[in-house]
């Protein structure tokens, strides 16, 4: 006969799952855990993604309620902000950009900075570094809801120019 489970524990299987994961994790090897960091980011971005997309549908729907009813609404401007972190785990980078933030990965970043430092000024550095985002991370662009043009392009220019150097 198995031991019987108090009330909270049966009532939190997450508790069970979190004790689990912890008794596999120390046989685990790095490269291992690395995959598993990776999906749990996939997870987090998921969720967030999955979040975001509710709240949007929401927000239309509230847009065309009051739309119906002949309110009119304030336009809220865009963010134009733009910074660089590294992540704790120093392998990626974070990109806030336009409110959002993306993981980038070391090579990725290197990539953006090359763009920015063979670009001529700010205005070709900017069309470069949308085209490089519209063909390698549309998700930034997505999620952003940035366009060619927009003035967070030449914001990460200068931000890279400031705070980055170019090795080669």
């Amino acid at each position: 006969m198995a031991p019987k489970k108090n009330k909270q524990e049966s009532d939190d299987p997450r508790k069970e799952l979190l004790k689990e994961l912890r008794s596999l994790i120390k046989d685990i090897p790095e490269e291992g855990l690395l995959f598993l960091i990776k999906q749990a980011n996939t997870i987090l971005y998921n969720m967030r993604v999955e979040e975001l997309n509710k709240a949007r549908e929401k927000l239309t729907k509230e847009e065309s309620t009051s739309l119906k009813k002949g309110t009119t609404q304030k336009i809220k401007p865009k963010d134009d902000s733009v910074s660089i972190e590294r992540s704790s785990f120093g392998r990626s980078f974070i990109l806030i950009i336009a409110g959002n933030r993306k993981i980038m990965g070391e090579d990725e970043l290197t990539k953006v900075v090359r763009i920015v430092f063979k670009a001529e000024d700010p205005e070709e550095g900017a069309e470069r570094l949308f085209t490089w985002f519209k063909r390698n991370r549309d998700d930034v662009l997505l999620d952003g809801n940035l366009k060619k043009g927009d003035p967070v392009f030449t914001n990460l220019f200068n931000y890279i120019k400031e705070h980055f150097s170019m090795v080669e």
